[in-house]
């Protein structure tokens, strides 16, 4: 789960990777069954923007249940790689609120009118529906997402620095 103190490792973890020469690709990756965040203490708003930024690309590899900020994350990933059998969900409005970064960072990646539908009916989706929508690019199983993301983020780092900046400069 992601919470307060670890978004902020995260974007944190984010920055010091943009200004390592060393570092030529960026990799999150799910712990557990839980790809969320927001239930326990304040959230750094940044989580919700994540590669809007980034002068390297941004894997995301999600599993379990994904939500809040987790799915905000995967929205915002360059690449994004989910296991079989993951559901995601933008719940907030079943808890009475709506928050604007997550609907906002959703429709970036599968367009405002589907980040609304599943805003304001609080229903969950599955990997087929997130796959579809262009939420994520690669459904794997779950035995395989950590070495697929890897080999990803391994390609990507390898890729000419300078094309991957301006490619990325333009979004």
């Amino acid at each position: 789960m992601i919470d307060g103190p670890a978004s902020l490792e995260i974007l944190n973890a984010i920055k010091n990777a943009e200004e390592d020469d060393h570092v030529g690709a960026m990799l999150i990756e799910a712990e557990g069954q839980v790809f969320c965040g927001g239930a326990s203490g304040e959230i750094d708003h940044g989580i919700y923007r994540i590669g809007l930024n980034a002068r390297k690309p941004i894997v995301a590899a999600a599993q379990g249940v994904v939500m809040g900020p987790g799915l905000a994350m995967l929205a915002g990933a360059h690449v994004a790689l989910a296991a079989q059998g993951s559901s995601f969900g933008f719940l907030d409005i079943r808890e009475g609120v709506w928050n604007a970064d997550l609907f906002q960072s959703l429709s970036r990646a599968v367009g405002s009118r589907r980040a609304l539908e599943v805003g304001l009916t609080g229903r969950i989706f599955t990997t087929p529906d997130a796959l579809a929508w262009g939420l994520i690019h690669q459904v794997v199983p779950a035995f395989e997402l950590d070495d697929r993301a890897e080999a990803v983020a391994h390609a990507l780092a390898g890729a000419n620095r300078e094309a991957v900046r301006s490619a990325l400069s333009k979004l």
